[in-house]
């Protein structure tokens, strides 16, 4: 009976503990893990509630609390704490519909903050990505529709999806270094870093991108009107930590991708070199540029796409070329506004059109601020730009 007990013991350490070591080792696939999923709990809760009654029906048949069981009947409890602890849906919980600011003087934010802001639904609103990264999702409304900002700290994928249709998404899971999200209604598992539905009711699902920009607080406080900005306080930006603390700090500091081996990884460039990709339709196949390349140019064009990119305090955000006629000469002036010297319109760093002969607003492009690992693995079809 002892060794029985030690064996289930063993099986559910196995079981409450799989959502990590499935996620980073390469030859269990990603089925396994959407159907751990759905069995953990029952399975090691059943083996724990069954050895608790055995162990009553031995007290019975016996006069004694038999003392073997103690250490299994404890690791068995732990691991139905492990179960929930260890899971990535509950180590990064989404955040649902949070509260907007009343006051933005009152936020913790510091100039060089960098925030998620998205327009949609004729609403903006913006997201401290240092918040984000705690709970890698934020769903919210914007009018009648429901997005999805997800962010993946491992590869710094950052993608709002619009979920209206599907509903709330969470952290379903990690593989290739990359986050796995799942919609609560279905629990149909998507690859982050494609949009591709992997597994589930849904799927074959492709879920829809929404272009978005990535602004310093700097900047996004001297937009006129001001997009709301969620709630946070000083405990939102706390220093980032896995499970286990301390992990994290050393990941970042060195070369190792969890999940993606180095074999798999295209080493042309350290692995957290930072690239902006392309992924709007406007570039077929995607085209990357090296980040610190675009920082230092500030103005990048692009006659192939038709596009610009400006790069303002460590951020970059994308436009389509204005489509009038002739080649606007935009350039980036020294309060960091748009200007087009041939015709005088004027556009702030989100491409609104403050004054000019232009009567549109420029329209943005989809960029990805990424990792090089990240992005060779799942744009591999992709070429990268080199600026002289």
């Amino acid at each position: 009976m002892a060794l029985l007990f030690y064996l289930l013991a063993l099986i559910a350490l196995a079981t409450s503990t799989a959502a990590v070591y499935m996620a980073l080792l390469k030859p269990f696939p990603v089925q396994w893990l959407y159907y751990h999923y759905f069995i953990r709990k029952p399975l090691v809760w059943t083996i724990l509630i069954g050895a608790i009654l055995a162990t009553f029906w031995i007290i019975r048949q016996t006069g004694a609390f038999p003392l073997w069981a103690l250490v299994p009947l404890a690791l068995m409890a732990l691991a139905a704490l492990l179960t929930d602890k260890m899971h990535q849906e509950n180590a990064f919980k989404a955040v649902d519909f949070p509260a907007m600011a009343e006051d933005v003087s009152s936020l913790p934010l510091q100039d060089a903050m960098q925030l998620g802001v998205i327009e949609y639904g004729g609403m903006t609103k913006a997201y401290p990505l240092a918040y984000v990264i705690h709970h890698h999702i934020v769903n919210d409304r914007f009018g009648d529709r429901i997005v999805a900002l997800t962010y993946c700290a491992m590869c710094r994928t950052i993608i709002p999806f619009d979920v209206t249709e599907i509903g709330p998404l969470f952290v379903g899971s990690f593989k290739d270094a990359n986050m796995i999200v799942a919609d609560r209604k279905t629990k149909t598992f998507f690859q982050q870093a494609t949009f591709q539905s992997i597994i589930g009711a849904l799927h074959p699902h492709t879920l829809t991108m929404i272009p978005f920009q990535i602004l310093s607080w700097g900047e996004v406080r001297k937009l006129d009107p001001m997009p709301k900005v969620v709630k946070v306080t000083e405990k939102d930006f706390r220093e980032f930590q896995l499970p286990i603390p301390g992990v994290w700090r050393k990941i970042t500091a060195s070369e190792v991708t969890p999940g993606l081996s180095a074999k798999e990884r295209d080493k042309t460039f350290p692995a957290r070199t930072h690239v902006v990709g392309v992924i709007d339709p406007i570039a077929r196949p995607p085209v990357a540029y090296l980040k610190e390349e675009l920082v230092q140019q500030g103005m990048t064009y692009s006659e192939e796409l038709g596009i610009f990119l400006v790069a303002v305090n460590d951020a970059v955000v994308g436009f389509k070329r204005p489509q009038n006629g002739r080649t606007p000469e935009i350039a980036l002036t020294p309060d960091n506004t748009l200007l087009d010297a041939s015709g005088g319109t004027v556009w702030n760093i989100r491409g609104k059109r403050i004054s000019g002969a232009i009567q549109a607003d420029l329209e943005p492009i989809a960029l990805s601020d990424e990792y090089w690992f990240s992005w060779r693995k799942f744009h591999p079809e992709s070429r990268l730009i080199r600026l002289s």
